[in-house]
């Protein structure tokens, strides 16, 4: 195998980590630089610099005087279709378990309520004054006990101020459920996603990330029938625990 560029020898410790009868699980040590510099005839800075492509992938840990594990995790498919739907929030008790789930993974949320004066995208998005406090309910998603994303939601302080919202757990049939009954039914929402930016610091605290590992953003809006904004939900998470972002877009009128 001389003459291999770190290019070539990550896609082959890539193809080693990926297939199914896969020798290397997450979780497992990985070989030592020593070690595949001479199984592949190369300097070990050849296969350090393969190795930090498989890093920055979500594939591998790097640590100073530490061996490398494996890190791999199946990527989660976001699937806007049918996710904000009376059975899909009935399954799992929301879209983003049931994503979870049908990776095999077992997903947890946890959730904290506050008020506050939301960032400035956030009060823009909700067309309000740039001071004023919303109800905000704060989710740490989880799958296999990993942070997979950040989503708050931010509620407009004259829907949710002293309402159930305000409750810590939500019953059967979740936020969505308390916002119909309240009188502000979710008709429709647009969502704004970048799928890829670099973290800030608190990010690269949350989710145990490297400068050069990106996360996605997504704001989803939500809208009454009356047109009015009555939600944003802020979604963050790391770009290579994410795969598809899957969306319908409607052509014509039914």
């Amino acid at each position: 195998m001389a003459g291999l560029s770190a290019n070539d020898i990550a896609a082959v410790l890539r193809d080693r980590i990926l297939r199914a009868d896969s020798p290397y699980p997450r979780g497992s040590d990985f070989p030592s630089q020593r070690t595949l510099a001479a199984e592949f005839g190369v300097s070990d800075s050849t296969i350090n610099r393969a190795l930090q492509g498989l890093r920055r992938q979500g594939l591998i840990s790097l640590g100073q005087g530490r061996k490398t594990r494996v890190t791999y995790m199946p990527q989660i498919t976001r699937d806007a279709r049918d996710r904000y739907t009376e059975p899909k929030r009935a399954e799992d008790r929301g879209g983003f378990a049931a994503e979870a789930r049908r990776q095999g993974m077992t997903p947890r949320s946890e959730t904290t309520v506050r008020r506050e004066v939301p960032p400035p995208r956030v009060a823009e998005l909700l067309g309000i004054q740039p001071d004023n406090e919303v109800l905000v309910r704060d989710r740490d998603m989880y799958a296999d006990d990993i942070l997979v994303q950040k989503a708050p939601s931010y509620i407009p302080g004259d829907i949710a101020f002293g309402t159930q919202l305000e409750d810590l757990t939500q019953p059967t049939g979740g936020m969505l459920t308390r916002m119909k009954e309240l009188g502000f039914e979710e008709i429709y929402a647009d969502e704004y996603l970048t799928l890829s930016r670099p973290p800030t610091g608190k990010e690269l605290d949350y989710f145990g990330l490297q400068d050069d590992q990106p996360v996605f953003e997504l704001y989803h809006v939500a809208y009454d029938a009356t047109g009015r904004a009555v939600e944003v939900s802020w979604h963050r998470g790391p770009v290579h625990l994410w795969g598809e972002f899957v969306y319908r877009v409607q052509m014509k009128k039914p």
